[in-house]
């Protein structure tokens, strides 16, 4: 009595559910029409529910159309169910042969001990030398899957013993599946810069003391990105809290070739100290390596008339709270922080600890690059072997004690 009063109510919970889904007002399912997921128990419990209710003439009310509408699945699903859950049973004492309906827990059995033998043969598996360099990578490297997936289709490295070709999914997939000894833990989060270009509205415009340097008026061929020399500049800093040290970052914004100094507090008497020792770094070809600069709005950026004059350039600043404007600086800022969290102190590291960050950077593949990497595209970018040692010797010269 008990099981028949649930399943009335259950059959009344579906009819009134049915009549707001076949609405055209709550017509939702299109949008759920092409996942393709298998049914669960709680469908198939719905799907028993709903062929039993019959009109005064014993048929159906909900036509496999309408159930699948119900549950958010294709019609053709519904059918396979239904054909093939449906067991043909032999009555032993009679001997007639009849169809057992359909029952949710007879369905689930049969789909949970089919499903038993349809383990797919995962790449990593059947590849131990390429799971262990996928692992290698992402724990000792620091490489993100996309990353690792376009070296190896890059280099050929396919065509060596024991690798294949693989995608970014299945390097997921297998971490997902825990098969190999990376976790999703090892794997970097960066965050998603938002780029619409209502972010800032007009109480957010540049201040009138740096109108003139306004990035607005970027020359196209900064912001298309055409030549090498075209920086972008910010700081890192450990916490907000009392003064402490912090980085100062610079991106390139064609081959995102990265420079990160160390300073002993955010101010602008420390950015310029800094900035006059990349000068005596670079010295004559000051010219030919750094053209611009683009930064924030940060105040201890407020001696950039002086950083003008000592680097013979012109600043430009980003819209107040638009820092996606230097998208490329920020992204490496967030790679940073994958090396040192937030709230960290930046006195913990050492000044070779940077430059190993700067080299760990400047020495990793990118996807925008055919999975070159900074360094390789400085090689393409500068012929002159003297200028490329400069640069080179930036990161190292510009920490020393």
């Amino acid at each position: 009595m008990k099981k028949t009063y649930k399943y009335i109510t259950l059959i009344v919970e579906q009819i009134e559910r049915c009549n707001n889904y076949m609405s055209t007002e709550n017509n939702i399912l299109k949008s759920k029409k092409n996942q393709y997921h298998h049914l669960n128990r709680d469908q198939r419990a719905q799907i028993e529910v709903l062929i039993g209710v019959l009109d005064n003439n014993g048929k159906r009310v909900y036509s496999n159309a309408d159930i699948a509408k119900i549950i958010g699945v294709n019609r053709t699903t519904i059918w396979r169910e239904l054909k093939y859950r449906i067991k043909s049973k032999v009555m032993i004492r009679t001997g007639n042969i009849y169809n057992k309906p359909y029952n949710v827990n007879d369905a689930q059995y049969d789909a949970d001990y089919k499903r038993s033998f349809s383990k797919a043969h995962y790449l990593v598996e059947q590849f131990p030398k390429l799971a262990q360099f996928i692992d290698e990578k992402i724990l000792k490297d620091k490489w993100a899957p996309d990353v690792i997936a376009g070296y190896i289709n890059a280099h050929q490295l396919y065509l060596q013993d024991g690798f294949t070709s693989i995608s970014t999914t299945t390097i997921y997939r297998a971490i997902h599946y825990h098969l190999l000894k990376s976790t999703k833990e090892d794997t970097r989060r960066m965050l998603k810069f938002n780029n619409e270009k209502d972010c800032y509205q007009s109480e957010k415009q540049t201040p009138e003391s740096k109108k003139n340097n306004s990035i607005e008026l970027r020359p196209e061929i900064i912001n298309n990105r055409e030549r090498f020399g075209d920086w972008e500049l910010d700081t890192v800093v450990s916490t907000s809290k009392g003064q402490h040290q912090c980085l100062m970052t610079l991106t390139d914004r064609k081959i995102r070739f990265e420079i990160i100094a160390k300073l002993n507090g955010k101010t602008k008497e420390e950015v310029i100290k800094k900035i006059r020792k990349i000068k005596s770094i670079i010295k004559d070809s000051l010219n030919d390596i750094i053209k611009s600069i683009s930064t924030d709005n940060g105040a201890e950026f407020s001696g950039w008339k002086e950083i003008q004059e000592i680097l013979n350039t012109t600043v430009y600043f980003c819209h107040p709270y638009s820092s996606y404007e230097k998208g490329t600086n920020e992204k490496h800022n967030g790679i940073i922080r994958y090396f040192i969290p937030k709230g960290e102190l930046i006195e913990n590291y050492s000044e070779k600890d940077i430059e190993e960050i700067a080299n760990w950077m400047n020495n990793y593949p990118r996807k925008i690059f055919g999975y070159r990497t900074p360094i390789e595209m400085l090689k393409e970018e500068l012929k002159d072997l003297n200028l490329f040692n400069k640069i080179i010797n930036i990161q190292k010269e510009l920490n020393a004690v």
